[in-house]
């Protein structure tokens, strides 16, 4: 279960999932001791679809998550990676270490043909209330290459078409401006790749300012301007949310003001509520892993949990796996551009 919470939020969230999807059934892997106190008075309907799987070894976030392979075997995550690989679960949600769980994901799932590595993909909000624009790769892949961008490219398309319901994804590639001679030689070949896939909709470079409008659909980029993009917007919410508090004390009508404008501020922070958009996709792997904020409360880790049910009724590897197949000869075209 992981996270900073640990079974108080993830053992709530779980039964908030069992209440709202009948056919649903979950496996909880963790300590027991720590864990039933929170199943305490559940209807028997639920408890006849729930598993404890008991375990009291876990990994930590400051683990190096490449002593997990090797001295945390009968961890909590990895007992419940393995379940995803021996097909006894159809998803894992977790709260735990991200490196450990990306290299555990790796090492049991293996990816899919024709990715080369996973790709941690995570929503954000968009213009359009009802939608959702999704940024892949946001931390996995610190340095790749215009083969890697083209994979996230078509991971990022199959998944937002999946939890968006859009047949046609719009995709942009994250760059410092529009013109093609502006940006990385690998963003640069990346593009001409993206250009001349026919099952993309691809749109053209995009630049910072864009990615909350409406332009795009999947934004692509590699792990690292994609983690300083997320975790700069989460802090651009915080100081506006204080900015607005700190205001309202400052006078009477500035008070006055807060108050008739509640209404109004109450709706938009719903609309960039994190606890929404919590459950970050592993994406290339064959199986499915959403990763949950270490921070989520309840509400963020149901939301996690809603996200890997999405995926799994649709079969986004599968999906991915199937769209990936028409980009074997990419190689090939890269060399082509290169020579």
């Amino acid at each position: 279960m992981g996270g900073d919470f640990g079974p108080s939020v993830a053992v709530p969230a779980a039964l908030k999932c069992l209440a709202a999807h009948p056919e649903l059934h979950v496996v909880l892997v963790g300590d027991q001791a720590k864990i039933k106190p929170y199943l305490i008075g559940q209807p028997g309907a639920a408890g006849k679809r729930l598993e404890l799987l008991h375990t009291e070894i876990s990994v930590e976030d400051t683990t190096k998550p490449e002593s997990v392979l090797r001295k945390y075997k009968d961890s909590s995550m990895y007992l419940a990676v393995d379940l995803v690989r021996a097909k006894r679960v159809d998803a894992c949600v977790s709260a735990g270490n991200t490196g450990a769980l990306l290299l555990t994901g790796r090492h049991l799932l293996k990816t899919i043909p024709g990715i080369s590595k996973p790709a941690i993909i995570v929503s954000i909000p968009a213009a359009t209330a009802s939608r959702r624009c999704y940024i892949l790769d946001v931390g996995a892949n610190i340095n790749t290459d215009a083969r890697q961008l083209l994979e996230f490219a078509v991971m990022g398309s199959v998944l937002a078409s999946s939890l968006n319901n859009t047949p046609s994804p719009r995709i942009g590639l994250l760059n410092i401006g529009h013109e093609e001679h502006k940006g990385t030689e690998q963003i640069k070949l990346a593009a001409q790749l993206l250009e001349s896939a026919a099952a993309l909709n691809y749109i053209g470079f995009i630049e910072g300012n864009e990615i909350f409008g409406d332009k795009v659909d999947v934004v692509v980029c590699d792990g690292f301007a994609g983690n300083v993009t997320i975790k700069t917007s989460a802090g651009v919410v915080y100081v506006i949310e204080k900015f607005l508090k700190e205001s309202a004390t400052k006078s009477w009508l500035t008070r006055l003001f807060y108050i008739f404008a509640s209404p109004l501020l109450r709706s938009l922070k719903a609309q960039i509520d994190p606890a929404r958009f919590n459950g970050a996709s592993l994406l290339g792997l064959q199986g499915i892993i959403v990763k949950s904020h270490g921070n989520a409360l309840t509400e963020g880790f149901y939301y996690a949990i809603e996200q890997a049910i999405k995926e799994v009724t649709d079969d986004v590897p599968a999906l991915i796996s199937r769209k990936m197949s028409a980009f074997i000869d990419t190689d090939d075209s890269i060399e082509a551009l290169t020579t």
